[in-house]
């Protein structure tokens, strides 16, 4: 899992470097139709693995993550929806802080990665329908786009080819980095049943991210139409991936 992760944010940040013209023709489509895949995701296996058990406390994880994702946007300028916040000319103080904001949203992300290993330990064979694995390729179909969106707007403030390569690097080791930190707390007796509490606070933050900006886009967009064909594409994928 935690190769796949990092690999693949790794080549979609190359990739993007490569093609990153023709790709930022494209850069809202795909934005659109990964968040609508990801809200999809969240509603049809997320949020039901969450209130399955008894753990009448759930709700107040998603408020956290849902209020944690509000207040990591005044560092990361909403780069994690797909666009910066900021005008005019960033300097290396405002970069640094992007950056950090956005890595921090990363880590927490990959917190119940390995949980539900530990908690379920059949869940360590790769079986697409076991929840391990569709978290997993959750928070995949969302940061692939952010690789993506971060080298874009690396290129877009004329940043250093050894920053990128940097930038890229922590970014794509942040989220395993989360994943085995999340596995380390279970072995403290105050985190022991903590794999649920990781989970509501990503997908929080999730449900921030992906009703923040399909409702943004809406009101927003000058094609309305392409964006409803778009989200609605996501939606049905997303319905679709785990259905087979």
């Amino acid at each position: 899992m935690i190769e796949i992760l990092f690999i693949g944010v790794l080549f979609t940040g190359m990739l993007t470097e490569i093609i990153s013209k023709k790709l930022e023709k494209y850069q809202q489509i795909i934005i659109s139709y990964s968040i609508a895949i990801v809200l999809t995701l969240i509603s049809t296996h997320i949020l039901p693995e969450l209130f399955s058990g008894q753990n009448h406390n759930i709700g107040y994880f998603l408020l956290i993550g849902f209020i944690l994702q509000i207040l990591l946007e005044l560092l990361s300028k909403g780069i994690e929806h797909g666009h910066v916040h900021i005008k005019g000319k960033i300097s290396n103080k405002e970069l640094i802080v992007i950056f950090i904001g956005l890595s921090i949203h990363s880590f927490i992300e990959g917190l119940p990665i390995h949980t539900f290993e530990v908690v379920n330990p059949h869940y360590n064979s790769i079986n697409l329908d076991s929840f391990s694995w569709i978290y997993l390729f959750t928070i995949l179909i969302h940061k692939l786009p952010i690789a993506a969106v971060l080298i874009i707007f690396l290129n877009s403030i004329n940043s250093k080819y050894s920053l990128k390569i940097i930038f890229l690097l922590l970014f794509a080791i942040s989220s395993p980095a989360g994943a085995f930190f999340g596995e380390y707390l279970l072995n403290f007796e105050i985190f022991k049943n903590w794999s649920n509490n990781f989970l509501a606070i990503s997908c929080g933050m999730l449900l921030h991210i992906t009703t923040l900006l399909i409702f943004e886009e809406h009101h927003h967009s000058k094609g309305k139409l392409k964006n409803i064909l778009t989200i609605s594409a996501g939606i049905v994928s997303g319905i679709l991936i785990f259905s087979f």
